[in-house]
């Protein structure tokens, strides 16, 4: 099969991505998405670095093993702690590797005049990986990093407007009301509660790095050549468990039943896959 009409690997530890996945598909409509939730193992958010990057390569070596030409890790806490394994492997195959963070710090380093606040999962804002990248690219910003973990189940509950979606971002957005003029919403969850977080911070500029993320894909596809024209482009998803709740909930993130959904088991062979599969097929 031509590389070009392989389709993009997306994943996610479980139904966050599916923002990402919109996103692409509205930029890309030609472009055909295979999408891995990791729902036998979600929230990557609470575990370690050297979990949550384990699981990445075992994802990651699926998704190469089904034949992706472009793997985007839509998955924060991942992109954290897994992003720099695996680019380094995808170099060793010739495929382009994009995270979610850095086309959030661009987005947000775009728009940002003073004070960027960032929230995300504990891991997320554990791992540190916005607050550095920003520090780096422009030093003069002033910073506030702050968890919100709830955030996550209001979304797939869909309490996402309201008093509850309501009080709970007040609670937690309280620190960033002194000056924050950029937020970034640094969890896939998160622009699903858009209307409750733009309450709390009604003068704050938010950036979605879902629609960023996409952008970047699209430009790294254009540069290798990978990008495909004039196809109506299919999306199909991968689930580890409870493929019921994931289509049921799903819904809500991309916009419409996340459909044709198949469960998986992840075993030892998709553990080592990425990497060996680097190994074997480098020059």
């Amino acid at each position: 099969m031509n590389r070009q009409e392989l389709p993009i690997g997306v994943f996610d530890s479980g139904v966050g991505g599916l923002t990402v996945v919109a996103a692409l598909r509205e930029l890309m409509p030609d472009e055909d998405i295979l999408y891995l939730g990791d729902t036998a193992r979600v929230p990557y958010g609470t575990r370690s670095p050297s979990t949550v990057n384990r699981y990445a390569q075992g994802v990651a070596g699926h998704l190469v093993r089904r034949g992706i030409k472009a793997l985007v890790v839509a998955c924060n806490t991942a992109t954290t702690y897994a992003l720099d394994s695996l680019t380094l492997a995808g170099a060793q195959l010739d495929i382009p590797v994009v995270g979610v963070i850095a086309p959030g710090v661009e987005a947000a380093i775009a728009t940002a005049k003073s004070h960027v606040g960032i929230i995300g999962t504990l891991g997320t804002i554990r791992g540190n990986a916005y607050a550095q990248m920003l520090k780096l690219a422009a030093p003069e910003l002033q910073v506030t990093s702050i968890p919100c973990p709830l955030f996550v189940a209001l979304a797939e509950e869909g309490w996402t407007e309201g008093a509850i979606a309501n009080a709970i971002a007040e609670r937690y957005l309280e620190p960033l009301k002194n000056g924050t003029d950029t937020l970034i919403l640094g969890c896939t969850h998160y622009p699903l509660l858009t209307a409750a977080i733009a309450a709390a911070l009604p003068h704050v500029t938010l950036v979605d790095s879902a629609h960023a993320t996409a952008h970047s894909v699209s430009s790294t596809l254009e540069a290798h050549g990978l990008r495909r024209h004039g196809h109506q482009g299919k999306s199909r998803f991968l689930v580890t468990d409870n493929p019921e709740r994931f289509i049921a909930v799903g819904t809500r993130f991309l916009g419409r039943a996340p459909q044709p959904t198949e469960l998986i088991d992840l075993d030892a062979l998709d553990l080592a896959a990425w990497a060996r599969k680097a190994t074997e097929e480098s020059p």
